[in-house]
């Protein structure tokens, strides 16, 4: 119950993130730069759309983040967690979308390289922070608690156990 909050941030943020995704390469009248090419015309209303050089661009990020995600946190990450992992998936994907939206807005794909690019270390090195901060606090939990007491202690103890 207490991860409720955080379910239900987490799921308004990837249906926030869905609805950027259907809306990126923007519709005529938002003002926002339209890819070549991504314009739908009559025939093509069933099949899939030829990705533009920009849609590819943004796509393989997107997925260089997933497999990422995939191969520092695998399934058998414990369920406690996962929040913490979704969590960062969904910071980490932001960003990505911010530099995606450049690239909308501009047409400039270098600029965007370059965003994508910086976004995605950034990512790498949060992925290993979390790691290290996970494997700790396991290690911490599976360490058997060695509490040395003083004599003084013993002694207290062995009074109240009386």
């Amino acid at each position: 119950m207490k991860f409720m909050p955080v379910v239900f941030l987490v799921v308004v943020g990837c249906l926030a993130l869905a609805w950027g995704q259907l809306q990126a390469p923007a519709d005529a009248g938002t003002g926002r730069w339209k890819p070549a090419g991504s314009g739908g015309t009559a025939g093509t209303a069933g099949a899939d759309p030829v990705l533009t050089q920009e849609q590819r661009l943004v796509e393989r990020n997107n997925e260089a983040l997933k497999s990422a995600i995939g191969r520092a946190f695998p399934v058998t990450t414990p369920a406690e967690y996962q929040p913490l992992v979704l969590e960062l998936y969904v910071r980490c994907q932001a960003e990505l979308d911010g530099c995606a939206e450049l690239l909308w807005a501009t047409g400039l794909q270098r600029e965007y390289r370059l965003c994508a690019t910086t976004q995605r270390q950034i990512c790498a090195q949060q992925i290993q922070e979390l790691q290290a901060e996970l494997a700790a606090i396991t290690e911490a939990a599976n360490r058997p608690s060695a509490v040395e007491l003083s004599p003084e202690e013993e002694a207290i103890l062995s009074l109240l156990g009386q």
